[in-house]
């Protein structure tokens, strides 16, 4: 590959392969210290917004909020990197659905913490959605 092609390659890719080193960076966080980051994001809610505190499920919110705002942003880089590429933008939703599932694979090793069903659908949706604003934000007007 020449110089200019893998400079074109890394600046394409480049976004995808950090959001994928950021999720497998925090996948990799034992379940004593992803409890201890959820638990100080509900705390700073809960101290600004009280009636927050009511909610039972607010952890289980925080968590899957995470998984899904992560996988919108990996499914906007990788929709721009296919589309940069000459590839169907679709293609992105796919790379992020396999990605999720290894991610949960990789779970499975780290102390108290699963790999689960329900987290690859909901960072399909987040990557669905972030490639659906990549589409949206990026097709061709037509005059």
């Amino acid at each position: 590959m020449q110089l200019k092609t893998l400079g074109k390659f890394f600046k394409t890719w480049y976004p995808v392969l950090l959001m994928m080193v950021i999720i497998f960076i925090f996948s990799s966080f034992p379940a004593t210290q992803s409890d201890e980051q959820s638990g100080l994001i509900v705390n700073t809610l809960t101290k600004v917004f009280p009636e927050l505190g009511q909610v039972k499920p607010l952890v289980t919110i925080i968590r899957k909020s995470a998984h899904f705002i992560e996988y919108a942003i990996l499914g906007f880089f990788s929709a721009r990197a296919f589309k940069l590429s000459g590839h169907n933008p679709f293609h992105s939703i796919w790379l992020s659905t396999l990605y999720a599932a290894t991610d949960e694979f990789h779970q499975t090793f780290i102390s108290g913490r699963s790999g689960e069903f329900r987290d690859i659908l909901v960072d399909t949706l987040g990557a669905s959605f972030g490639a659906s604003i990549y589409f949206l934000t990026h097709r061709k007007k037509v005059a």
